[in-house]
């Protein structure tokens, strides 16, 4: 065989080799991304200013609402609705938390404090959307399909598992170049349970919560049990524990 058929054979096996490699790639190998997993229902939502005075009557009487959990374990339960009260900013919030949260950040502007609110409500539709933008954030500086799907749904929670569709939490950080993110995480990591709200995924708290540190995302709970949260350093999950 002379050398110039060797190479022709080398050749040959070569793309033969891709070709078979490629089409199992294709029909074989699982798509990595991270698969859309909304709730059974998606919450419904609709604003305070389009609603009647005896249906927002009503819904403000509902009974815990502020300690209603949502984790990777605990979905979003099926018929779940909210009614937003809409900031300023193109934010949303539970309109039940809002006077809790404005009387919150204007304590802490006068205190030389300048929060302001970076996310708060979300459509399951928004969380995919989040939750598919960091995976390919991943992917681009290098990853693999499977680490960049497993860290981006370390980060992000799974549509129908996260508090932003409950309305009920806010990301904070600062709003003015005179105090740094930091400053504003510490004023709030001593302050906020005086206004209902906690610190909900901390580092001491992450083998129970399963999300990591996020000094950003504070979730209302009502002052009562912010205040015993904090005294006696439990999170949500913990807290709900010991009163069942």
């Amino acid at each position: 065989m002379t050398n110039k058929n060797k190479k022709h054979i080398v050749i040959a096996t070569t793309i033969i080799i891709l070709v078979v490699a490629l089409l199992i790639y294709r029909y074989y190998i699982p798509d990595m991304k991270p698969k859309k997993q909304l709730t059974p229902a998606s919450v419904e939502y609709t604003y305070d200013d389009s609603v009647t005075s005896s249906q927002l009557a009503e819904y403000n009487a509902r009974q815990d609402w502020q300690l209603t959990l949502v984790n990777n374990d605990t979905p979003i339960c099926e018929n779940c609705s909210v009614i937003l009260t809409a900031l300023d900013n193109g934010q949303a919030v539970d309109c039940r938390i809002y006077p809790q949260l404005q009387k919150m950040f204007d304590d802490a502007r006068s205190q030389g404090i300048y929060p302001t609110i970076t996310s708060s409500f979300r459509t399951a539709e928004d969380q995919q959307d989040i939750l598919e933008s960091k995976y390919e954030h991943y992917q681009k500086i290098g990853y693999s399909d499977k680490k960049a799907k497993a860290y981006a749904e370390e980060w992000v929670a799974m549509p129908g598992t996260s508090e932003h569709e409950l309305g009920l939490c806010v990301d904070i950080a600062s709003g003015d170049s005179r105090v740094t993110n930091q400053e504003v995480w510490d004023w709030l990591a001593k302050n906020s349970y005086k206004y209902g709200f906690i610190e909900r995924y901390t580092a001491e708290k992450q083998d129970i919560t399963g999300i990591i540190p996020e000094e950003w995302h504070y979730r209302y709970v009502g002052e009562k049990a912010a205040k015993e949260m904090y005294e006696n350093d439990l999170c949500l999950e913990e807290y709900l524990q010991n009163m069942s």
